[in-house]
């Protein structure tokens, strides 16, 4: 009887799966890769995990649904969407300018000029998908060998 050959497959290492708490509370540097994948515009943000922005999320989903059935106005989940955010998520940023080409400096009044427009979806989106990547590290293969 011969011995079936031995192939090499990618195992997913567990330990690379676990959530940083930390992160996902204080926040992290996240590059907006959505945006621009060189990493040069980068979000401060804290994890949509983060309790006070679960709680407060649903909470004005709520409202809104109360108020406006499934049919919320665009403007209205811009202002939603967008001070949520600031209130609590994003936290800084890094490589944002202005039609001058001077860097925007962060501030919560900044944010929320911005992040409550309903035309700069674009970047309320990449700063949500970059709190949805917070305390995440990217995952770890292992090769190991079985038989066929």
């Amino acid at each position: 009887m011969t011995e079936s050959p031995e192939k090499t497959v990618r195992k997913l290492k567990l330990s690379s799966m676990r959530a940083d708490s930390q992160k996902e509370r204080e926040g992290d540097w996240i590059p907006a890769i959505d945006i621009d994948p060189s990493g040069a515009i980068r979000w401060f943000v804290r994890s949509t995990n983060y309790a006070p922005f679960k709680i407060a999320r649903d909470a004005i989903s709520a409202k809104l649904a109360r108020k406006h059935g499934d049919n919320v106005p665009d403007d209205v989940l811009a202002e939603a969407h967008g001070s949520l955010a600031v209130e609590h998520l994003l936290l800084g940023w890094e490589g944002l300018v202005d039609d001058d080409e001077q860097d925007i400096p962060f501030s919560p009044a900044k944010a929320t000029e911005i992040l409550t427009d309903p035309e700069y979806r674009y970047v309320r989106g990449s700063i949500y998908g970059a709190a949805m990547r917070v305390g995440r590290e990217e995952a770890e293969f292992v090769a190991a060998k079985v038989k066929n």
